[in-house]
């Protein structure tokens, strides 16, 4: 068994009915006779099968499941589940007429709103027919205790092809041997030894927390003229918004892709980043929504953009961390928001080096972990939950907004490309609409997830990035 890290247990404390704590992506292929190959009826669901089979061995976390002590008092772990059934886990349907992205987006939207059984390895996958034009649909979803966003990006890359021919993935050096499930006196005394060492851990934990702070504080540069939009943005500066409220179960997803290259090629005209561009085209289109629903609130959003800090090595689990960016959505010249954006970044950058700001995520959460028990925090959190305080509770920020490097290659099933992979976040209590992109060989694509009741109309959101992007290219030509 293996215990479960600080921070990928919180991922599983957070979790409520209305706040599924999973990470999802949809991978479109084209037709399967594309390629000039007629592989016959049913084949995308015949080949992730067999696919999945022959190569779960190289994704460990398919095949562990939670197991937790007696009364959630003790830290939970994972276990090589012994009753791992890979038909648990991966399943077929064919997508209602006329199989549109609406019906798509519908399917995804519906399926997101389900939390993962914790009795079994927490992913589960659908393989959708039915598409326009003849095209297939994989859609998975994986808790993040389990993986990260950039850990998830690499699954495409395991289970397909870089090229039509495949390639042959030797089997396992050794056969997998599934744990047994622990007695209850190993629970028991897990537990106990767990509790006594929650207090040195606690310690330790707040005294990395403060040496951050502290290194923080200490290494902050003498204030200049160019460096006042370094300041930080204040815990509670993020404006009320109509997605900035407690959640209900239902929700709602969004796609939309755009080219790399323009997107570069804006990054490349203004001098920023592609995370800028795509902050700045995310901040347009909220822009325009929030306009057409109740107004621009008086301050820019604050919105909480992921940075991962995977080094080699790193196996299984959450390796995040985050900077806070103002969205200057009062600007309505697109360049000056681009610009302010960049300005932003480079020095929430600079702060996160600065500041230790790679652990302290992980400290934070093992510092909660350690002074509280795993009943104490999925009850506060389900008091929190079920009370709606996130109606009356100023929001931390506004939006969650990640970028994550997909495949780089194209890549192939055996008789398929990958056109598009759209990466899905979880929505959060007081934060309901979660924005994703992820780039896929010269595909920028775009998925958003949100709260149905906040966020109507969401794919006015992703229309709206889109539009940016054109509207930045148009400055640059």
């Amino acid at each position: 068994m293996i215990p479960v890290s600080t921070l990928d247990a919180a991922m599983l404390y957070a979790e409520t009915p209305e706040m599924p704590m999973h990470t999802m992506g949809i991978l479109v292929f084209e037709p399967e006779n594309a390629q000039g190959t007629d592989l016959g009826e049913g084949t995308a669901f015949k080949w992730a099968r067999q696919r999945f089979a022959e190569r779960i061995h190289l994704i460990p976390p398919f095949r562990r499941r939670i197991v937790q002590g007696p009364l959630q008092i003790g830290d939970p772990h994972w276990i090589e589940d012994p009753a791992f059934d890979l038909d648990n886990h991966l399943v077929h349907m064919t997508l209602r007429s006329p199989g549109g992205m609406r019906e798509l987006s519908d399917f995804v939207g519906e399926f997101a709103g389900q939390c993962l059984e914790r009795d079994r390895p927490l992913w589960k996958a659908v393989v959708i027919d039915g598409l326009e034009g003849g095209k297939n649909a994989l859609v998975m979803k994986i808790h993040h205790a389990a993986m990260d966003g950039g850990q998830s990006a690499t699954i495409a890359s395991t289970l397909l092809e870089t090229s039509l021919e495949g390639r042959v993935i030797p089997p396992p050096g050794e056969a997998w041997i599934p744990d047994r499930e622990p007695t209850l006196p190993w629970l028991a005394a897990d537990t106990l030894r767990t509790l006594v060492g929650k207090p040195r851990r606690a310690v330790e934990a707040a005294a990395k927390v403060v040496s951050a702070v502290r290194a923080k504080g200490e290494s902050k540069p003498p204030p200049s003229a160019d460096d006042e939009v370094s300041e930080k943005a204040p815990l509670f500066e993020a404006p009320p918004t109509p997605f900035n409220r407690a959640l209900t179960p239902n929700r709602s997803v969004a796609f939309a892709d755009v080219s790399l290259e323009d997107v570069k090629a804006i990054k490349r005209a203004f001098g920023t980043t592609v995370n800028d561009v795509v902050l700045a085209a995310c901040c347009a289109s909220l822009r325009s929504w929030l306009a057409a629903h109740g107004g621009l609130p008086e301050r820019p959003l604050i919105a909480t953009v992921p940075v991962s800090v995977r080094q080699d090595g790193d196996q299984d689990g959450n390796r995040v961390s985050v900077i806070r960016v103002h969205l200057p959505i009062q600007s309505d010249d697109p360049v000056e928001r681009l610009m302010a954006i960049n300005e932003e970044t480079t020095a929430a950058k600079r702060r996160h080096r600065r500041g230790g700001g790679s652990d302290i995520l992980k400290n934070v959460a093992a510092l909660i972990n350690n002074i509280t028990v795993p009943w104490m925090a999925t009850s506060l959190i389900g008091f929190y939950s079920s009370r709606h305080l996130a109606d009356r509770v100023p929001p931390l920020w506004n939006v969650i907004i990640s970028n994550i490097a997909g495949p780089p290659v194209p890549l192939y099933t055996k008789g398929a490309r990958l056109l598009q992979l759209f990466p899905l976040g979880p929505a959060q209590h007081g934060s309901g609409l979660d924005i994703t992109v992820m780039s896929v060989v010269d595909r920028l694509c775009f998925g958003a997830m949100a709260c149905t009741e906040l966020v109507p109309g969401l794919q006015d959101i992703a229309t709206g990035f889109v539009n940016e992007i054109e509207v930045l290219k148009a400055r640059i030509e």
